[in-house]
């Protein structure tokens, strides 16, 4: 179980951060985004077992699971899905702000993490609530939600595979620095999709590369006939 849990962490650093490196919403970003996704299912599983408690592991599948719904889904939509994540999400929160709040023998620092992942946990049921009575999101926000929500599975799973593989983590590599790193790309993004006309863009680019795709079938169709 160890040995899916480094192998599908590994994967999972990978395609993340190449998910964020490559042009959105190309190909390479896609496929990068979905094996991102299959290795999170495959690492937070194997977290769950590997604890005796598996609630940050929880919380970053769900980041994860609710950053790739939003995507395949279509614009304005919710489902089921949404409702029942959104209460795994709150009962996550609830749980992480009562063992902060209760735990005696809680390091500041760890208390100080514990208090933070539950205040996000807590914003995001907010959204998730808001997005359900709005009956889904479309246009940048809908984007802002599957960009934070990726960042912050990335980080949820630095954090994880660090801690639990500590002994194989590799030293060249500082996990805190990654988390940092993490945070700014967090930042950047809401600001770069929200604030700025990067969005407009990115929607101009993939028209047009459907749009050349769509020609290009159509002279290879006239062709063969």
């Amino acid at each position: 179980m160890l040995f899916i849990h480094i192998a599908a962490g590994s994967v999972l650093l990978l395609f993340g951060f190449v998910a964020l490196s490559v042009m959105k919403g190309q190909y390479k970003h896609r496929l990068s985004g979905n094996l991102f996704f299959i290795s999170l299912l495959f690492m937070t599983g194997s977290a769950a077992l590997l604890t005796d408690d598996p609630t940050m592991a929880l919380l970053t599948l769900y980041y994860g699971a609710t950053a790739w719904a939003v995507i395949i889904r279509k614009e304005n939509s919710t489902g089921i899905f949404e409702i029942l994540a959104m209460i795994a999400i709150a009962l996550v929160s609830v749980r992480l702000f009562h063992f902060a709040f209760t735990a005696t023998d809680l390091h500041p620092t760890f208390k100080f993490i514990l208090l933070a992942h539950a205040s996000v946990a807590a914003l995001a049921v907010l959204l998730d609530l808001n997005m359900i009575i709005r009956g889904g999101l479309s246009g940048k926000h809908r984007i802002v939600r599957h960009a934070w929500r990726t960042c912050f599975a990335l980080l949820g799973a630095v954090m994880s595979f660090s801690s639990n593989t500590s002994e194989y983590w590799p030293r060249f590599i500082d996990s805190n620095a990654l988390i940092y790193l993490m945070l700014f790309v967090l930042f950047y993004w809401l600001i770069r999709v929200l604030f700025t006309s990067w969005y407009n863009q990115i929607i101009q680019s993939v028209g047009d590369s459907l749009l050349a795709r769509k020609l290009l079938e159509a002279k290879q169709s006239l062709n063969g006939k």
